[in-house]
């Protein structure tokens, strides 16, 4: 297999798809910089969505499907899809969020920058009163924004979650997991196939609903631990969807592939568990080889020779 770096046929490519890759992996990001117009300062706004170089071709996916955006290294194997043309951010970027919008708690980071996205289109940004207007708006933003501010914008949602959104969230924030260990003491064996997603605590709910769609799988903390923000303001770093059952997800994610490297540990997981299913784990050969698959999954795939990266399709 050779590295992905072209991307899919676009046909390919649904719009709920795109949104909820974003909303795994995307930021909105309103920058302040030096300038020689009338305030001194220049308004940048940027979509921008950060990707493994092993999994570059999702943002060739992204470039393609807006039509515009470029893509530029971002830091050691990372390569970073960018869209900064104001045209593009008006009439492409928030026209498409305007139709398929974001679930996730990112959506009140967009509401902020659509706002900027306002002033800047009316030229408001050229004086004073309308910079400081977006300067307000890029205070509200992202890490700045207060725990209780993101978790309050979801508690009173619902979802009907789309299968293209998923498809494509748990591409940007799962994790396809393997164990498999023998005690030392009594030689007992114990495996385990997961699917796993976490979360800031404040994206709970995204949480419950991917739990609700699948109809498996358990939560952390417990849906009763964290039903006020009181509650959440204990565990407000990570929460966790935990499904232990491949069968109530392996069918949806043959019909929805994954389109990031995360394909190989997809592949992986399914081979690791027809080892299971069958107790090859019983023989030293069946277990030996259930265990490297286990340490080459995930980061451990990064010491893989890059002949087993992912295909272009």
């Amino acid at each position: 297999m050779k590295m992905q770096n072209k991307g899919r046929n676009i046909e390919n490519i649904n719009p709920n798809w795109v949104t909820g890759f974003i909303d795994g992996e995307g930021s909105f990001i309103i920058a302040i910089l030096s300038s020689t117009g009338p305030t001194k300062k220049k308004v940048s706004l940027r979509l921008s969505v950060t990707q493994k170089s092993h999994s570059v071709g999702v943002l060739y996916d992204l470039q393609k499907f807006f039509g515009c955006g470029i893509i530029i290294p971002s830091s050691k194997d990372c390569m970073r899809f960018v869209v900064q043309k104001k045209e593009d951010i008006f009439n492409k970027i928030i026209p498409h969020f305007n139709l398929y919008p974001l679930i996730t708690s990112k959506g009140l980071n967009l509401d902020n920058f659509k706002k900027a996205a306002e002033i800047v289109k009316k030229g408001e940004h050229l004086k004073l009163e309308g910079l400081n207007k977006i300067i307000e708006l890029k205070n509200l933003m992202n890490k700045k924004c207060s725990f209780e501010e993101l978790f309050n914008y979801l508690s009173n949602k619902e979802f009907n979650l789309n299968p293209h959104w998923v498809q494509a969230f748990i591409d940007a924030e799962g994790t396809f997991g393997t164990l498999i260990v023998k005690s030392s003491l009594n030689n007992k064996i114990v495996t385990r196939n997961r699917l796993s997603v976490s979360q800031s605590t404040h994206d709970y709910q995204i949480l419950k609903a991917i739990k609700d769609f699948f109809n498996a799988g358990y939560l952390y903390p417990k849906p009763e631990d964290i039903n006020s923000l009181e509650k959440a303001l204990f565990c407000k770093d990570s929460s966790f969807y935990y499904n232990s059952t491949p069968e109530s997800f392996l069918p949806f994610f043959e019909k929805y592939p994954m389109y990031t490297r995360k394909l190989l540990d997809f592949n992986d997981f399914k081979l690791f568990y027809s080892l299971k299913k069958n107790k090859l784990y019983l023989n030293e050969k069946g277990f030996e080889e259930m265990q490297n698959i286990a340490n080459n999954m995930n980061s451990g795939r990064d010491g893989i020779s890059k002949s087993r990266r992912i295909i272009n399709d």
